[in-house]
């Protein structure tokens, strides 16, 4: 363990080089009494300057687990099949046919400087979200509300704009953190396990445990300190060192050699998060179907799958529901490399000229090597890619949903009714290709207003072969996370997004 006030990012900036590591000590929840005490340090990617404590700003593997560390959202996602909890919302039920819903409030959970959670801080925080001028990545859940309402301090009712069976697994967005009434100054009050002692945006997060938590069960560790560690060597330099006892998204191609360190273990998120390329449809040449059409043809994702993920990944086709999910449409055909179709459409599309693709550290250890890969096999098909590396600090902010052609990344979320829509339906703030089409739009309308269950794979399988066969984003594969943690930390369960879910600071303990 080591002590917050002991750490700096910039010494573990300095030892990024990999001693003689090697393999896997199967990663297994161990039932036994937690302990209480130690100081947890965790290494994320993701960090900017420019990241503030406003939830509608949190847009980053970093900002979400800042998100589960500091504050709570009314229902919350557990496990690898990403499984609804209770959050600050104890209880839920629906009346007409999914289109109405009452939340019923914790009574015990109370803010980092003493106010009781009512729910006027809910209604307040929701509605910051659609406030004029926010781009935050919930407003579109949040749009699709009509009416909300107090019933008294302890219970709100919600009243949607149409029926959706998904809304309550929408609220556990990381972005809809619950702050309280009138909050205008973001300083970190929230009603989360940890209270901020110190925040330097892009490089840490300092905190201490509140011994006000709601859950007196939860919170078993006195310190936790988020570390932005954008660069994948530092982060597996972090872990090996254990100058951190839990390290986010570790290169695949690292993994076999930590596996058999005695003072380390290794977790792995097999859910639907992803890094993949947008191409913005609303900019030239990308606007051109044909062109778009090519450039998914034109990578190898078998070939990628070995090079750069060792193996450890999922087969993706342009949509983020991977092969995995019970949602995904395997109707719609496959996109398999084909630089011959790829060199034709590309001849149609009437472009020419090279296509420059930015790509950056930020969105993960394997973006630039992914992005260096793709231009390899588009060479194949006579499509020239220059890649344009990017510093990490500001890329989420300056190239990303900005840029015509540039990576990406998405954790999972809770429903693929809910990835789709805040990523890919018209108007979203975090729509990051800015593909509007109506008919896409209508069959997730479907898929989450109707009550059977059939059906609402059926349309969901509609709006995966639109975006398939329109879309601006390329997914070549969904890879399977691998995270390390200190051997002796206990009670980590993996999640679909990323640091137990973004809530491991509250479930683990040293032992």
């Amino acid at each position: 363990m080591i002590r917050s006030d002991s750490f700096t990012r910039r010494a573990l900036l300095r030892g990024t080089g990999i001693a003689a590591i090697a393999s896997a000590m199967p990663y297994r929840l161990l039932a036994q009494t937690p302990n209480r005490g130690g100081d947890l340090a965790i290494a994320i990617n993701g960090a900017s300057s420019g990241d503030t404590l406003d939830p509608r700003s949190f847009n980053s593997p970093f900002m979400a687990v800042v998100g589960g560390t500091v504050f709570n959202t009314l229902v919350e996602t557990a496990g690898a099949d990403g499984a609804t909890r209770p959050g600050l919302a104890l209880s839920w039920s629906e009346t007409e046919s999914g289109k109405v819903w009452r939340f019923d409030l914790s009574q015990d959970a109370v803010f980092h400087d003493g106010r009781k959670l009512t729910s006027a801080d809910v209604i307040y925080s929701l509605m910051l979200h659609v406030a004029e001028g926010s781009r935050s990545n919930s407003r579109p859940i949040i749009n699709s509300i009509e009416t909300i309402a107090a019933d008294g301090d302890n219970a709100v009712v919600i009243t949607l704009k149409g029926p959706n069976y998904f809304f309550p697994a929408a609220l556990s967005n990381y972005s809809l953190a619950i702050v309280p009434d009138g909050t205008t100054t973001f300083d970190g009050i929230g009603t989360g396990p940890y209270r901020v002692t110190r925040f330097a945006p892009g490089e840490v997060l300092e905190t201490e445990r509140f011994d006000g938590y709601f859950r007196k069960d939860r919170a078993f560790v006195d310190k936790v300190s988020l570390l932005g560690v954008n660069d994948a060597a530092a982060r597996v330099s972090a872990i090996q060192s254990g100058q951190v006892q839990i390290s986010s998204t570790l290169d695949a191609r690292s993994v076999a050699l930590l596996q058999s360190l005695p003072n380390l273990k290794i977790s792995y998120m097999t859910g639907a998060g992803f890094a993949g390329f947008n191409m913005m449809v609303d900019k030239p040449p990308f606007d051109n179907v044909k062109l778009r059409q090519a450039l998914k043809l034109a990578v190898d994702r078998e070939d990628m799958i070995q090079r750069i993920f060792a193996g450890q990944a999922r087969l993706g086709n342009d949509t983020p529901i991977p092969p995995n999910s019970t949602d995904f449409a395997a109707s719609v055909e496959q996109t398999v490399y084909d630089p011959d179709r790829a060199r034709a459409l590309y001849a149609e599309s009437g472009h020419s000229g090279p296509l420059v693709l930015q790509t950056s550290d930020a969105v993960g250890s394997e973006a630039v090597d992914m992005a260096t890969l793709f231009a390899e096999h588009a060479a194949k098909a006579g499509i020239t890619i220059e890649v344009k590396r990017e510093p990490a600090d500001g890329y989420w902010s300056n190239v990303w949903a900005k840029a015509p052609f540039h990576a990406t990344l998405w954790g999972a979320r809770p429903t693929s009714d809910l990835i789709m829509t805040l990523a890919y339906t018209t108007g979203s703030p975090a729509n990051d290709t800015a593909f509007a089409d109506p008919e896409f739009d209508a069959a997730l309308a479907t898929a989450r207003g109707s009550s059977s269950e059939e059906e609402r794979k059926a349309a969901m399988a509609e709006a995966q072969r639109f975006l398939h066969e329109r879309g601006g984003v390329i997914i070549p594969a969904f890879a399977n996370l691998a995270e390390g943690l200190a051997a002796n930390l206990n009670g980590y369960e993996a999640g679909t997004l990323l640091v137990g879910s973004t809530r491991a600071a509250e479930n683990v303990w040293f032992g």
